[in-house]
């Protein structure tokens, strides 16, 4: 199984060094709502998941999996196992919650977006820099390499 790993482009953003430190597929998007859409269309490859991460500056070493985005009023629910991937968090020490409501602006566009050329995604919101330390970011590394082997 093939695996993209999503976050957005910047230094200093949590998104970008996860998903760069993962290895293995990976891109990183725009921060404009009128070109994360073409840098996700742009994707030419099928996969089999794609999990895609955003910074939520209220987040203090813990996570919120989104399970469905919507945009233009029209809402889109993900097909990729959230409560398992909760449960295999809670495993790791990971502290997270499961949220049913859409959030909005660039992240919600992006899981839209994604949403609808592939329906085995998640989006994950984790910490800033301000909210995130070595071990908790140490943690989500291991967590999620150990889903890029499984798969």
């Amino acid at each position: 199984m093939k695996i993209l790993f999503v976050g957005f482009k910047g230094k200093n953003n949590t998104s970008a060094q996860l998903a760069t430190q993962l290895g293995g597929h990976t891109l990183l998007l725009t921060n404009s709502c009128l070109r994360l859409e073409k840098d996700i269309l742009s994707v030419t490859e099928s996969y089999d998941s794609i999990i895609m991460f955003g910074v939520d500056n209220s987040l203090n070493a813990t996570l919120r999996i989104e399970k469905c985005a919507e945009l233009y009023g029209i809402a889109v629910s993900s097909d990729y196992d959230v409560a398992q991937l909760s449960k295999i968090m809670d495993g790791y020490g990971i502290a997270n919650s499961i949220s049913n409501v859409p959030t909005q602006y660039l992240c919600n566009a992006a899981y839209y977006h994604m949403l609808c050329i592939n329906k085995n995604v998640v989006f994950i919101h984790i910490p800033s820099i301000k909210g995130m330390n070595d071990t908790f970011m140490g943690r989500l590394q291991k967590l999620f390499r150990k889903l890029s082997q499984d798969a």
